[in-house]
């Protein structure tokens, strides 16, 4: 198996294993990914210049409490360490501001999730508006958000907006194996989901 064969197999696996974490925390109403033939265009969204798509790997709805009936959309980095998690995260960033821009209903939350963190001591800082700006800003993003090569000409389209949503809309959810394992059990969530009165259209 060459490597990008391995690594659409372990982001693969990843999604599976994120989606049941989801599930099995009881608050995700809906949860659907970007291969589901019904659902799927609802994660799918283009780059405003050079006519490329992108595509978030799971969304739905979530139940309870203040996020009861609030959507999502989540990037799943499956790596067992950080890799190039920096780079992929100022992708995501990017998406997730063009993503509001277009489509804002299905951006109330933004996750991503993983299970390697990376540059830790910059941690507190990733969902900063000053952290959203600079990622938009950066040679890799500039161009495909805002049509232009030019600093200047960027922060002027640059939507302040946009930005503050997003320091408020962003996740960061970093897992390990042993904490899959303590979520409940796959009896104890059927019987929850029994209790609660709910089918099996969210699993």
């Amino acid at each position: 198996m060459v490597a990008g064969e391995l690594r659409q197999q372990t982001g693969s696996i990843g999604v599976d294993r994120a989606k049941r974490w989801l599930n099995y925390s009881t608050r995700v109403a809906s949860i659907y990914t970007n291969t589901d033939k019904v659902f799927k265009d609802l994660l799918h969204f283009q780059w405003p210049y050079g006519g490329q798509p992108f595509s978030f790997d799971l969304g739905g709805k979530l139940r309870g409490g203040t996020l009861h009936e609030k959507s999502f959309m989540a990037e799943v980095k499956a790596y067992r360490y950080e890799m190039d998690s920096a780079t992929e995260y100022r992708k995501f960033v990017a998406e997730c501001y063009v993503a509001f821009q277009e489509k804002p209903d299905r951006c109330d939350n933004l996750l991503w999730l993983s299970w390697a963190p990376f540059q830790a001591q910059n941690w507190h800082k990733h969902r900063s508006a000053e952290s959203i700006k600079k990622h938009l800003l950066h040679a890799d993003n500039i161009f495909r958000v805002f049509g232009t090569e030019s600093a200047e000409e960027a922060l002027g389209k640059l939507d302040a907006q946009v930005i503050y949503e997003l320091t408020n809309r962003l996740w960061l959810l970093t897992l390990c194996e042993e904490q899959e394992g303590l979520v409940i059990t796959s009896d104890h969530y059927q019987r929850v989901m029994t209790f609660m009165g709910i089918g099996e259209e969210s699993q």
